[in-house]
Order: C-alpha cells, then sequence, then structure tokens
C-alpha cells in the first residue's frame, strides 16, 4: 500500500472521528470549545481561525437574553478589534477570562 494513500486514510479517518465528536458536542461544549479554538488561534498567531472562532460565538449568541448577549457580542467585538489592531494579547485574555466564566458557571 503506497505511503500516501494510507495517510490520506488515515486524515479521512481522523475527519470523520472528529465530526462526529463535535456533532455529539452539547451547545454549551461547543462554546467552550471555540473558545479554546479562539486562544489556540491567538497563541498561534493565527488571526483568521481566532476570528473565525469568534464569529460563530456572536452567530451563537441567543438576542432573547438581550443584556447579557449585548455584553458578550461587545466583548467579541473587542476582542476582534485587538486582533486587528495588532494586540493579541488583550483578545486573548477577554477570551480566558470568558471561557473561566463559562467552565465555573456550567461546571465543565
Amino acid at each position: 500500500m503506497e505511503r500516501s494513500y494510507v495517510a490520506v486514510r488515515v486524515n479521512s479517518a481522523l475527519n470523520s472521528y472528529r465530526n462526529e465528536q463535535l456533532a455529539n458536542l452539547s451547545p454549551v461544549e461547543v462554546i467552550h470549545k471555540l473558545y479554546g479554538v479562539a486562544i489556540q488561534a491567538i497563541k498561534k498567531n493565527d488571526q483568521q481561525l481566532a476570528n473565525r472562532a469568534i464569529n460563530e460565538l456572536i452567530a451563537g449568541l441567543n438576542f432573547e437574553h438581550r443584556e447579557i448577549a449585548l455584553s458578550l457580542y461587545k466583548l467579541y467585538q473587542y476582542s476582534k478589534h485587538c486582533l486587528r489592531q495588532g494586540k493579541p494579547a488583550d483578545a486573548m485574555e477577554v477570551l480566558e477570562e470568558l471561557r473561566s466564566a463559562w467552565v465555573e458557571a456550567f461546571k465543565l
């Protein structure tokens, strides 16, 4: 069996496993995971991935609970602003605090 063929099959199996794993997460776990993705992306200087994760967090806001949704929206926008301004540490600080609060609130 050719080595590249094996690598493709392994990657395909890993992607299927990851997709299945994500599909089985609760909404609370998905948000926790998105915080993690954003923070890791910032650590790896991957601004595009960080912004995508933050955009997903924004998309998940429930504006039926207007006050908290607006507060989170402003913090997410501030994080994106910090990334655009070349201040990833500031964005990471906000996201890490939000993730910690999320963990504490939902006992993750």
